[in-house]
């Protein structure tokens, strides 16, 4: 599959539903808030920080029906504090599915790769779905054939 760009999460979703690849969905919810310069004296002038917090993360096969309203509903029952979704794709090499001990390695190199300030190749969604940065492309991770 080649590199997709929608936007908004229902879009993401249908495209990779439409697709003749299995798709895992990944998520990693975060906490993003700008900080005080004023409580933060040792930042050069005008320049402003941004926190970043890695609050939970998921992963779910892409299906039909599949909406973000139904991924925020059980988000916010999990942790209401976050303010932006993090969103990959994977498929294995062959096509197939990725199952749960895949997605699990590839949320914790989603995560690492937020924190180091790396987001290429993931769609950034605010809390309505829509994306933050609509001129990304979100590109399936993998091949992860040696994983099988």
């Amino acid at each position: 599959m080649s590199a997709i760009q929608a936007d908004s999460f229902d879009d993401l979703a249908q495209q990779c539903v439409m697709s003749s690849d299995k798709h895992r969905m990944l998520y990693v919810f975060l906490r993003v808030d700008s900080l005080d310069a004023a409580a933060h004296p040792d930042l050069p002038e005008g320049e402003e920080a941004t926190m970043v917090q890695v609050l939970f993360d998921a992963h779910q096969p892409a299906a039909h029906g599949l909406t973000f309203a139904s991924i925020r509903e059980t988000a916010d029952a999990h942790n209401g504090e976050w303010n932006l979704m993090v969103v990959g794709i994977a498929t294995n090499a062959d096509a197939s599915l990725p199952n749960d001990e895949q997605a699990q390695s590839l949320l914790g190199q989603m995560r690492e790769n937020i924190m180091a300030g790396d987001v290429d190749g993931y769609a950034l969604l605010d809390r309505n779905g829509q994306s933050v940065d609509p001129k990304a492309e979100v590109v399936a991770m993998g091949p992860l054939a040696a994983m099988n």
